[in-house]
Formats: structure tokens, sequence, C-alpha cells
């Protein structure tokens, strides 16, 4: 149950930064989406790691409850996390970061 309450957590973190990166990437801002890419990159290989080990151990013994649980787990949290951080960014975008903003 820890592992899964750690993946939830991840992967709320993790769908943040990849909101954050797909509006800085409509953004003006190269640098500003080059901070939120590593960001992004790197927390999508924290969950992949932390999504293949739970599954990998639930695979091999056909706990198909465990899998199904770790996909409600994920996806309500990337969810989650998608959906606070574009309410955070609509907030705090300004100037060259605000999604549509001309780079020039």
């Amino acid at each position: 149950m820890l592992n899964l309450l750690l993946l939830g957590v991840v992967a709320f973190i993790q769908n943040m930064a990849f909101t954050w990166v797909s509006r800085s990437r409509n953004s003006g801002d190269p640098a500003y989406h080059r901070v939120a890419a590593v960001a992004s990159n790197s927390i999508w290989f924290v969950t992949t790691i932390l999504i293949w080990n739970q599954l990998w151990q639930a695979l091999t013994v056909g706990d198909w409850f465990t899998i199904v649980l770790t996909g409600l787990v994920y996806v309500i949290a990337t969810t989650e996390g998608s959906v606070l951080m574009m309410k955070i960014l609509l907030k705090k975008e300004t100037g060259k970061r605000k999604v549509g903003a001309n780079g020039n």
C-alpha cells in the first residue's frame, strides 16, 4: 500500500510538471521551457520506474486487483496534478511566459 501511495504522489507531481512543460512550450520563453522540460522528463523517469515496479510484481503473481488499483491511482493522481498546475499557471503566467506569447 505504501508503494501505491508513493506512486500517487509522484504521478501527481509528474502531471503537474507535464502540464507546466506543455504550457511553457506554447510560451515565448525558451529558457523557461528548458527548465520545465527537465523537471517533466526527470519526474516522468521516476514515475515510470515506480509503475513498472508495481506492475511487474503484480503481473508475476497474477494480482489483477493490484494492477487495476495501480491504474486507478495513476489516472486519478495525474488528472488532479494536471488540473491543479493549470489553475496555478493561469494565475502566474505573465509576459513571455504566458501561453501564446510571442518570443520577440
